[in-house]
């Protein structure tokens, strides 16, 4: 260990003890007890240029490809699914199916679960042997397999174990000339194939052993199913399918081939390593090149996916102490969903970008706005770069909702290119936010004219006669298709009569940003603080412009704050018909924009609280914690009217609910998944009062659902960055969390230069006590850029009060570590 590292070490282990280190919760990977589903990130996979297909677990220890995608989007026109799992049989015990390791009593978890790398730990009691499967990308088209089997029985171990490829293809979507399905082994090597006849893709997998442990292949079962895999592990006789066989119910042809290889572990803990690989190509050859290249390159592959994972969570944060079990895995899954919808450059797209979910990537200003807001708490540097290039590489001022080679998606009924409104996620906000951990003003100098721009067209483009803000369609709202729009064939319709309360609230908001950002750069252009580009010179004329800007923003930001209130009739927000000239009687959760956007009226908010201390969903709304973007306006109106305690209670109800669900160890009724961060919340009834509750749902690895890591941070430990260098602590544990003598903890905390742990600890129902240990680069003008902060030679300090829930401290970092 080198010497800078071993100092941070020591300073971490001076502040939380001996424990945290040695659960590996500060400078390492996370393992846990992890739910053994999830997804494996395939960053070749695009959704025009080239939809390489998403990485799926199979219950009960499989992985594989879905391609293009999972899931209904574009009504299920799936072309194949592809995955390798793992069976044995030990003596006349056989364990193939899900069914199967119920049966014998199996547990199944997850020590490992990145976007990089997925581990099956299986226990079989019976014969005290425990398996391990490590899936990782070898290439984009093998998919690597890392297999350990061991045992501690006093007698040798005779084990057969069966390396599968289930498959399932669509001949609705081949576009080839092809009729069905052939299988070939090959026992010499130690592989089988399957191929589609007489045109198509070709699928090849086997393995090899890692030691000398010597292996046999037996011969290979061509069947349709896991399940006819068992019975024929059992001695049953199979049917092998035809060529063109299909299910009748959907036309799809389902084949599943399984290769049984035979070892014997010896008595007291030996073990065996095989190397498995899954193997795709548009011919035997070229599957066959991927299969031996994916066989002869997979322990680098795995080299470089761990290396990737300890760089990203050597300065992540983790939840330790007294937070639920469930939470801190809740923590660990939406940080990696959120590397997952993070794309390599791609199409016209230059620098990384949030793909805002991972299953048909396309670029929406609203979920790269919240995405790079959530994963800037782990990786600031690079949420930094990918909001900026998401403004950077857009063709249009209105940033359109656009895929990687330049189309555009979000196009209304009348052909309007649209793209999404500064209400949904209130995009400039959660720049702001990045802005003030950070302080980067070369950053913002580069952002601000094209945010700049951005309002602008919203100015020129969306303002009715009488100069009310209104959006093309609801798509634009970003809330598709809602009532309060009126009646809409699509979500493409045309409803610019409606004017949206919330739409001119966030004008106001963000006019007030960027009067605010304005004053900032006329500051730094008069200092030289901000770096100016080559060729470029700060002169009186920048200086001037900012300035000006300043005023002109705030004029527009005092002209919204103006109409907002306006829009206050009978003790409520209300969007107004210009048609009908009607006030609308509808009451939604966004109607409470307003005090978010510190548009609203004190009179108005003080009429306002009760709503926002009902924090049950039946009190007023339908599923206000449903969609994200509906959770952040709630929480922070309730926030910004001064009411932290219910602030942070609708956030405990959020976090738990997705957390549980995201944890869960079973598929939900309709067959999705757990271990990956979803698009929305879905009301359920629970208990034996039938009691709303709230589950996942929606598509899949989507980023915006990640909100419960900007819940914790800002709303349950209370950390808010003020501007660069200064932090603003307000912890308000809600309730179930207010046990006396718990201890919560969060580290480490990218914050600007600094590096966080907070500590909270629960001294009684009204008060707690604060740690708080803040580390910096020591001498920073020497410091290599390209380091991280934890490859540093570090400097700290911490400070430690106490108060009542709610009270809040705020501290100038650089003097606690001078």
């Amino acid at each position: 260990m080198t010497s800078p590292t071993w100092y941070l070490y020591n300073a971490v282990i001076s502040f939380y003890g001996m424990t945290g280190i040695q659960e590996g919760k500060y400078c390492m990977v996370p393992h846990d007890d992890f739910t053994p589903h999830g997804y494996l990130d395939n960053p070749y996979h695009a959704w025009k240029l080239n939809p390489s297909g998403v990485l799926r677990s199979l219950p009960p220890l499989g992985m594989g490809w879905h391609v293009p995608n999972l899931g209904s989007y574009v009504n299920n026109q799936f072309q194949y699914t592809s995955h390798l799992t793992i069976g044995l049989k030990i003596y006349d015990m056989v364990l193939v199916t899900p069914e199967d390791f119920r049966r014998y009593k199996c547990t199944i978890t997850s020590h490992l679960h990145t976007k990089n790398r997925f581990e099956y730990s299986c226990h079989v009691p019976m014969f005290h042997l425990t398996l391990t499967a490590r899936y990782f990308l070898v290439s984009e088209h093998a998919l690597g397999c890392v297999l350990n089997l061991a045992t501690s029985a006093d007698l040798p171990l005779p084990v057969t174990c069966y390396l599968i490829h289930a498959h399932t293809h669509n001949p609705a979507t081949s576009r080839l000339w092809e009729h069905g399905l052939y299988a070939l082994e090959n026992r010499q090597v130690g592989c089988g194939m399957l191929g589609l006849a007489s045109e198509g893709d070709v699928f090849i997998h086997g393995a090899r052993a890692a030691g000398d442990t010597p292996i046999t292949w037996g011969g290979m079962a061509y069947v349709v199913s896991l399940e006819d895999v068992s019975a024929w592990a059992r001695g049953v006789a199979v049917p092998t399918p035809n060529i063109t066989q299909r299910q009748q119910d959907t036309g799809w042809q389902v084949r599943t081939l399984a290769l049984p290889c035979t070892l014997t572990l010896a008595e007291r803990s030996s073990s065996c390593v095989l190397n498995a690989v899954l193997a795709r190509g548009v011919s035997q050859d070229s599957a066959y090149k991927h299969w031996e290249d994916g066989l002869e390159e997979i322990a680098l592959a795995e080299a470089g996916h761990r290396e990737d994972d300890e760089a990203f969570w050597q300065n992540a944060p983790q939840l330790s102490g007294d937070w639920p079990a469930h939470w801190k895995r809740g923590f660990v899954y939406d940080l990696e969903t959120l590397r997952m919808t993070i794309r390599p450059p791609a199409g016209i797209i230059p620098t990384p970008w949030d793909g805002m979910q991972i299953q048909a990537p396309r670029t929406v200003l609203a979920e790269a706005a919240m995405d790079t807001l959530f994963l800037s708490y782990a990786d600031p540097a690079l949420a930094a770069e990918v909001i900026l290039g998401h403004f950077e590489s857009s063709p249009r001022p209105n940033l359109p909702c656009m895929r990687e080679d330049g189309s555009y998606n979000m196009v209304a009924d009348d052909g309007q290119i649209c793209g999404t409104a500064p209400e949904w996620g209130y995009p400039l906000w959660c720049c702001d936010q990045l802005f003030r951990h950070t302080g980067d003003l070369n950053w913002l100098r580069r952002l601000y004219s094209l945010a700049v721009a951005y309002i602008r067209w919203w100015l020129d483009a969306r303002r009715d006669a009488e100069g009310w803000m209104v959006y093309a369609c609801s798509w634009e709202s970003g809330q598709d298709v809602s009532s309060r729009f009126g009646p809409q064939q699509t979500g493409g319709t045309i409803i610019e009569h409606v004017r949206p309360v919330d739409l001119q609230a966030s004008m106001a908001l963000s006019a007030t940003i960027l009067a605010r950002w304005a004053t900032l750069l006329t500051n730094a252009a008069m200092t030289g603080d901000a770096q100016i580009p080559e060729g470029e010179v700060a002169g009186e004329q920048e200086v001037y412009s900012y300035a000006q800007d300043a005023a002109e923003w705030q004029r527009i930001a005092d002209e919204f704050t103006v109409k907002t209130r306006q829009m206050w009739q009978d003790g409520w927000f209300r969007d107004y018909d210009s048609v009908t000239g009607e006030w609308s009687t509808e009451r939604d959760p966004m109607h409470l924009a307003p005090i978010f956007c510190g548009a609203a009226g004190w009179g108005q908010i003080e009429q306002l609280r009760p709503v926002l201390a009902q924090t049950r969903q039946e009190a007023r709304f339908v599923a206000p914690f449903g969609w994200p973007p509906i959770v952040m306006t709630m929480i922070g109106a309730a926030s910004a009217a001064g009411m932290p305690v219910e602030a942070a209670e609708m956030a405990y109800r959020f976090i738990d609910s997705s957390y549980r669900s995201t944890d869960a160890r079973t598929l939900d009724e309709y067959g999705n998944i757990p271990g990956v961060t979803r698009e929305y919340r879905r009301t359920i009834t629970s208990g034996k009062w039938g009691a709303i509750d709230y589950v996942n749902a929606g598509i899949e690895g989507y980023g915006w659902g990640a909100l419960s890591v900007d819940l914790i941070a800002r709303y349950v430990l209370g950390l808010r960055a003020e501007e660069a260098g200064h932090l603003t602590v307000q912890p308000v544990l809600p309730q179930q969390l207010r046990r006396a003598g718990a201890s919560y903890r969060i580290g480490p905390l990218p914050w600007g230069k600094y590096v966080l742990h907070v500590e909270c600890r629960v001294v009684d129902e009204k008060r707690y006590a604060l740690r708080l240990l803040c580390q910096a680069p020591v001498g920073e003008e020497g410091q290599d850029e390209g380091l991280a902060v934890s490859q540093q030679k570090m400097v700290e300090q911490h400070c430690e009060w106490e108060a009542t829930w709610g009270e809040s401290r705020t501290i100038r970092l650089a003097d606690l570590t001078l």
